[in-house]
Protein backbone atom coordinates (compact mmCIF):
# COMPACT_ATOMS: atom_id res chain seq x y z
CA UNK A 1 0.00 0.00 0.00
CA UNK A 2 2.69 2.28 0.86
CA UNK A 3 4.44 1.32 -2.05
CA UNK A 4 1.33 2.44 -3.92
CA UNK A 5 1.06 5.73 -2.53
CA UNK A 6 4.93 6.57 -3.20
CA UNK A 7 3.98 5.95 -6.86
CA UNK A 8 1.14 7.94 -7.02
CA UNK A 9 2.37 10.74 -5.22
CA UNK A 10 5.49 10.58 -7.60
CA UNK A 11 3.41 10.44 -10.44
CA UNK A 12 1.43 13.65 -9.42
CA UNK A 13 4.82 15.99 -8.33
CA UNK A 14 5.93 14.57 -12.06
CA UNK A 15 3.07 15.78 -13.68
CA UNK A 16 3.15 19.20 -11.92
CA UNK A 17 6.78 19.66 -12.96
CA UNK A 18 6.12 18.34 -16.21
CA UNK A 19 3.74 21.30 -16.75
CA UNK A 20 6.22 23.91 -15.16
CA UNK A 21 8.70 22.80 -17.58
CA UNK A 22 6.60 23.52 -19.78
CA UNK A 23 5.90 26.76 -19.38
CA UNK A 24 8.81 28.01 -18.52
CA UNK A 25 10.18 26.45 -22.19
CA UNK A 26 7.35 28.46 -23.28
CA UNK A 27 8.32 31.56 -22.02
CA UNK A 28 11.81 31.43 -22.77
CA UNK A 29 10.84 30.33 -26.15
CA UNK A 30 9.33 33.13 -26.71
CA UNK A 31 12.61 34.99 -26.17
CA UNK A 32 13.89 32.95 -29.52
CA UNK A 33 16.36 31.47 -27.29
CA UNK A 34 17.96 28.43 -28.97
CA UNK A 35 18.09 26.22 -25.52
CA UNK A 36 14.93 27.00 -23.90
CA UNK A 37 13.99 23.11 -22.76
CA UNK A 38 17.78 23.03 -21.39
CA UNK A 39 17.10 26.38 -19.78
CA UNK A 40 13.75 25.31 -18.39
CA UNK A 41 15.22 21.80 -16.76
CA UNK A 42 17.73 23.40 -15.41
CA UNK A 43 15.52 25.94 -13.67
CA UNK A 44 13.08 22.88 -12.28
CA UNK A 45 16.12 20.87 -11.18
CA UNK A 46 16.84 24.15 -9.12
CA UNK A 47 12.49 24.24 -7.54
CA UNK A 48 13.47 20.82 -6.94
CA UNK A 49 16.69 21.48 -4.92
CA UNK A 50 14.81 24.56 -3.42
CA UNK A 51 12.07 22.31 -2.36
CA UNK A 52 14.77 19.72 -0.28
CA UNK A 53 16.67 22.69 1.13
CA UNK A 54 13.26 24.03 2.29
CA UNK A 55 12.54 21.04 4.24
CA UNK A 56 16.19 20.70 5.51
CA UNK A 57 15.96 24.40 6.36
CA UNK A 58 11.85 23.79 8.38
CA UNK A 59 12.89 20.75 10.35
CA UNK A 60 15.80 23.25 11.41
CA UNK A 61 13.18 25.18 12.70
CA UNK A 62 12.18 22.25 15.08
CA UNK A 63 15.02 21.67 16.56
CA UNK A 64 16.89 22.88 19.55
CA UNK A 65 20.59 23.22 17.93
CA UNK A 66 21.08 24.66 14.62
CA UNK A 67 21.50 21.90 11.64
CA UNK A 68 24.27 23.14 9.41
CA UNK A 69 23.87 22.33 5.67
CA UNK A 70 27.35 21.19 4.48
CA UNK A 71 28.18 23.39 1.15
CA UNK A 72 29.42 20.15 -0.71
CA UNK A 73 25.87 18.42 0.44
CA UNK A 74 24.22 21.32 -1.42
CA UNK A 75 26.29 21.36 -4.27
CA UNK A 76 25.12 17.31 -4.48
CA UNK A 77 21.98 17.84 -4.43
CA UNK A 78 22.02 20.75 -7.29
CA UNK A 79 24.51 18.12 -9.59
CA UNK A 80 21.57 15.29 -8.90
CA UNK A 81 18.38 17.31 -9.53
CA UNK A 82 20.03 19.11 -12.54
CA UNK A 83 21.12 15.84 -13.82
CA UNK A 84 18.01 14.08 -13.50
CA UNK A 85 15.83 16.67 -15.08
CA UNK A 86 17.97 17.29 -17.46
CA UNK A 87 17.89 13.41 -18.77
CA UNK A 88 13.94 13.95 -18.00
CA UNK A 89 13.02 15.98 -20.51
CA UNK A 90 15.78 16.55 -22.72
CA UNK A 91 16.93 12.68 -23.37
CA UNK A 92 13.21 10.91 -22.76
CA UNK A 93 10.98 10.62 -25.18
CA UNK A 94 8.08 10.55 -23.14
CA UNK A 95 8.83 13.74 -21.39
CA UNK A 96 9.47 15.91 -24.69
CA UNK A 97 8.17 19.14 -25.24
CA UNK A 98 6.10 17.67 -27.76
CA UNK A 99 4.31 15.02 -25.53
CA UNK A 100 4.16 17.32 -22.10
CA UNK A 101 2.50 20.10 -24.64
CA UNK A 102 -0.03 17.74 -26.15
CA UNK A 103 -0.98 17.05 -22.29
CA UNK A 104 -1.22 20.66 -21.41
CA UNK A 105 -3.21 21.18 -24.32
CA UNK A 106 -5.69 18.21 -23.91
CA UNK A 107 -6.32 19.87 -20.47
CA UNK A 108 -9.57 22.48 -20.57
CA UNK A 109 -8.57 26.44 -20.27
CA UNK A 110 -9.95 26.37 -17.08
CA UNK A 111 -8.09 24.22 -15.61
CA UNK A 112 -4.75 25.38 -18.02
CA UNK A 113 -5.38 28.91 -16.11
CA UNK A 114 -5.60 27.66 -12.68
CA UNK A 115 -2.16 25.55 -13.49
CA UNK A 116 -0.99 28.53 -14.75
CA UNK A 117 -1.67 30.23 -11.27
CA UNK A 118 -0.79 27.47 -9.01
CA UNK A 119 3.06 27.27 -10.40
CA UNK A 120 3.48 30.66 -10.49
CA UNK A 121 2.69 30.62 -6.79
CA UNK A 122 4.62 27.68 -5.91
CA UNK A 123 7.58 29.49 -7.72
CA UNK A 124 6.85 32.49 -5.98
CA UNK A 125 6.72 30.44 -2.19
CA UNK A 126 9.49 28.19 -3.10
CA UNK A 127 12.05 31.27 -3.71
CA UNK A 128 11.17 33.58 -1.65
CA UNK A 129 11.03 30.81 1.22
CA UNK A 130 13.87 29.38 1.37
CA UNK A 131 15.91 32.53 1.29
CA UNK A 132 13.09 34.02 4.12
CA UNK A 133 14.50 30.83 5.73
CA UNK A 134 17.68 30.84 5.20
CA UNK A 135 18.03 34.71 6.63
CA UNK A 136 16.02 33.70 9.72
CA UNK A 137 18.34 30.54 10.64
CA UNK A 138 21.52 32.58 9.77
CA UNK A 139 20.74 35.42 12.42
CA UNK A 140 18.86 33.12 14.86
CA UNK A 141 21.51 32.28 18.05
Amino acid sequence: MAFQIALLLNYISMFFFDFLHYLIFKFYAGFKEKGAASTAAGIVGGFQLLNVMGVIMLFSLTQKHKINIEKWVVVVLFFVFQIYTYIRYIYKEDHSIDVIEHEWLNKTPSYRKQMSIILFIYGAISVLGVFGLALYLGTRN
